[in-house]
């Protein structure tokens, strides 16, 4: 039974510098539970290396990018007109938060795919839809065919796997009352394991996991991908 609907915002650190950001996250979680409205809030930031630092800018075109923070807050479905308030109200913390010109918002009805238990490690990643493949027969695919396939192969260590299928119009509206671009995306996918280890472990083995990648062709635009493995910091 679908009861919610995810806003997510997805930006990069200024200048890629990721020990301050995550300082600035922590600082600024008072204030984005506040301006949030009693709605459920998760906050990550990228969990990689000093070293692996960087990326391609978002909305560059130029291939996947990876990207190092990701707020969403969860909105029950009668409650989803609160949506361009709280983007509003978001607007002034996100100006200090993100580098200019990545930040990135879209909203969706959300469907829990497998029973939803909480982990320290999520994966945060927004996509299109391959162009030859209709909206609803990329939504019928996503929901219906490969999540039956990608659940069992991630076996028992995912812990939760939620699809957001992105709503144009409502993403056209919260971007516009956060004071971005609108930035197109199908949807924002999130998936949970206890920590990072446990994310490899679920990944390690190599025919199942072909068998998900050869499901995706033709169905997913790999180069629209945004994506990054996150810790769950709030």
């Amino acid at each position: 039974m679908q009861t919610h609907w995810r806003l997510a915002f997805m930006f990069d650190a200024p200048d890629r510098s990721l020990p301050p950001f995550e300082q600035a996250l922590l600082k600024a979680r008072s204030e984005i539970r506040a301006n949030a409205a009693g709605h459920g809030v998760r906050i990550g930031v990228a969990d990689k290396p000093i070293e692996q630092e960087g990326g391609k800018q978002a909305g560059s075109g130029a291939g996947p990018s990876e990207v190092d923070g990701a707020i969403e807050i969860s909105i029950a479905n009668d409650s989803i007109a609160d949506a361009p308030g709280i983007c509003t109200a978001l607007g002034p913390v996100f100006a200090s938060l993100a580098e200019p010109g990545t930040l990135q918002v879209m909203i969706g009805p959300m469907f829990h795919m497998v029973p939803v238990r909480r982990g320290q490690c999520f994966l945060s990643l927004s996509f299109r839809r391959d162009p030859a493949t209709s909206s609803a027969q990329f939504q019928d695919w996503w929901y219906n065919q490969h999540s039956k396939l990608a659940i069992p192969v991630l076996g028992e260590g995912l812990l939760a796997y939620d699809q957001v299928h992105v709503d144009a119009q409502a993403s056209r509206q919260a971007a516009e009352a956060l004071g971005v671009p609108y930035v197109e995306y199908d949807a924002y996918d999130n998936l949970t394991w206890a920590d990072l280890a446990a994310y490899h472990y679920s990944i390690s083995e190599p025919v199942g996991m072909a068998r998900v990648f050869a499901d995706e062709v033709g169905r997913i635009d790999r180069s629209s991908m945004r994506h990054a493995m996150m810790r769950d910091i709030g």
